[in-house]
């Protein structure tokens, strides 16, 4: 489970345009298709927001990842 807060999707990129939900989603669905480590697409998309601004955020931005795992018998 991810939460996010809508500082994620309202950060804004260095041409002035939102992140925006499409674009958010549209990164978590290509990376879980191509296989990756959930914390790793955290990591990478947190990266691309930040590396997107023209300063620091205007807003907060929080990303929670919830992963669980069954236990093994």
């Amino acid at each position: 489970m991810l939460l996010y807060t809508d500082g994620v999707t309202e950060s804004r990129t260095r041409d002035g345009d939102m992140f925006g939900l499409e674009h958010f989603t549209d990164y978590i669905i290509r990376a879980t298709a191509a296989g990756e480590l959930a914390p790793e697409t955290l990591r990478r998309l947190i990266h691309s927001i930040l590396d997107a601004q023209p300063g620091s955020l205007r807003d907060d931005a929080t990303l929670l990842l919830f992963e669980w795992w069954p236990p093994t018998r």
